[in-house]
């Protein structure tokens, strides 16, 4: 499940703040708690080539404008959730799980509904993209990938040398 959560908040994040690059605005915050997305951009190298009609600009716009509004008050609604819990646990005495586990609960509930949000954004662009764009989205996508995973191989450490294997084994 866990898994299945951070790839639908990967793409929609990459689909969503990609809309707004492509319309030259700057990405709505990912808020507290949001580590995930596609490297350093989150996606936005995805769709940021791609050539957007005026309405579809005026589209992706108004929902992603949509989507921002009301984010500052979950924001400050999680912070404060995370003071109580930070409180309880610096509380003398024995901890309340019932407390802290209601505290828990109601953070994962705002995670669920921003991703909820997220991946709602994320359909609404993919509606407003021609199949043309999605295809070029995709093509895209694969090559970033393929890039991302070559420059993973060639700055991966060096494996460990094995156990027991000393200078003098290789050399003669």
């Amino acid at each position: 499940m866990f898994k299945k959560t951070i790839l639908a908040v990967t793409v929609l994040a990459g689909l969503s703040a990609t809309g707004a690059r492509a319309h030259d605005m700057s990405p709505p915050p990912s808020g507290p708690g949001f580590h995930g997305g596609w490297r350093a951009h989150h996606g936005l190298e995805v769709l940021a080539g791609l050539k957007l009609t005026p309405a579809q600009h005026k589209q992706i716009h108004a929902i992603l404008a949509a989507a921002r509004k009301d984010k500052r008050a979950d924001w400050k609604q999680e912070g404060a959730l995370h003071e109580q819990i930070r409180d309880l646990l610096l509380t003398p005495g024995p901890v309340d799980r019932a407390k802290l586990t209601s505290l828990t609960q109601q953070i994962e509930a705002l995670h669920q509904a921003a991703i909820d949000s997220r991946l709602d954004v994320a359909v609404k662009i993919h509606d407003i993209l021609t199949p043309e764009q999605l295809a070029d989205a995709k093509a895209r996508e694969d090559k970033i990938r393929s890039l991302h995973e070559q420059l993973d191989e060639l700055t991966a450490l060096p494996p460990p040398p094995a156990k027991g294997a000393s200078k003098e084994d290789g050399e003669e």
